[in-house]
């Protein structure tokens, strides 16, 4: 196992150097250049060359992408070509939001998740199995765009329950620590900031929650009814045990494996950026970032913003790895 995740960390460098290679050379070798960006308001000749020889852009690509690949590694991604603040600095005030999202919406689906497919696979065939694997359905195909808009407009708009968008009252002024709000309204001790972020946080959480609950459900409930047809389950059950400590602690924990699995992939989604859920509620996260540097052509913000995606990715399968082998002692000793 330990030369398993070695092999992962020499694994992650090399990936990222891949992953960051091909962002920059097809937005380079597309038809929007950086050049004319970056050149796009000047005129005079000599202006324009004083702009590519700042931005670095009047050297061959593969000079660039060393340069670009150096400050990267010292988390220096450059600046926007539209605002000129540096990327880093950008990524830095939006990515504690996604990763609040991200967290909220993984507890809630992996709580509704699991509970409604422990639930399906010990009620079997009975009503309410037939009713989680329907809700299971619809979590994973309804458009998440759509379920935004509709809790919106019922949540929001019809009962005026919760707000419409954003992450905290526009009105209010928050002091910010470590700029995740919930955690910064605790160590302040302002209970009524922490019930506002609360109430912003609440709708677009449901919406990623219930559509990780979808997959969660349905491969918990397949894991947990192949488990309970084990012989160790008639052996736990012949002992006398109650029929809760049969289904939690042997069949619940020998079916995680696949579990951890979509939580971990699900997870890097999130962390990736819920792109439609933040730009749906106008949550000022990584995903939403990313969208609006798309629209506008913002190179260096577009090459961050996937590079700490891919990051993201290997991080979160790596963490994986390294669970499998806590939860089955049988990986760890590599039986």
């Amino acid at each position: 196992m330990l030369r398993s995740i070695l092999y992962r960390l020499v694994q992650l460098p090399l990936l990222l150097l891949v992953a960051t290679a091909i962002v920059f050379f097809a937005l380079r070798l597309g038809p929007s250049s950086p050049v004319d960006l970056a050149t796009e308001a000047a005129r005079d000749p000599a202006e324009i060359a004083r702009i590519k020889q700042e931005w670095g852009l009047d050297r061959p690509l593969i000079v660039q992408f060393a340069d670009y690949t150096w400050h990267a590694v010292q988390g220096d991604f450059g600046r926007s070509f539209f605002s000129g603040v540096p990327v880093s600095d950008v990524i830095a005030s939006h990515f504690p939001a996604t990763i609040e999202l991200a967290v909220a919406g993984m507890l809630l689906g992996t709580l509704l998740g699991i509970g409604a497919g422990v639930l399906s696979a010990v009620r079997q065939n009975h009503w309410l199995d037939v009713v989680s694997r329907t809700v299971a359905l619809l979590g994973i195909s309804t458009p998440t765009f759509w379920l935004g808009l509709m809790f919106i407009s019922f949540f929001a708009v019809r009962l005026g329950w919760l707000p419409v968008s954003g992450r905290f009252d526009s009105h209010r002024e928050f002091p910010t620590v470590t700029g995740f709000y919930t955690i910064d309204s605790i160590l302040t001790g302002n209970i009524d900031d922490l019930l506002i972020t609360l109430r912003y946080l609440l709708m677009p959480a449901m919406v990623v929650g219930l559509f990780v609950a979808g997959f969660i459900a349905r491969i918990t409930r397949v894991t947990v009814l192949e488990a309970l047809r084990q012989d160790y389950i008639r052996t736990a059950r012949a002992k006398g045990l109650l029929e809760w400590v049969v289904v939690m602690r042997h069949a619940l924990r020998n079916a995680l494996l696949p579990i951890v699995t979509i939580l971990g992939l699900q997870f890097g989604n999130l962390l990736g950026g819920a792109a439609v859920t933040e730009t749906v509620f106008a949550w000022p996260g990584l995903g939403k970032l990313m969208v609006d540097a798309v629209y506008i052509n913002d190179f260096p913000q577009i090459q961050a913003s996937v590079m700490l995606f891919a990051t993201t990715y290997v991080v979160v399968n790596l963490t994986i790895d390294i669970l499998y082998s806590v939860i089955d002692p049988r990986i760890r000793r590599g039986g």
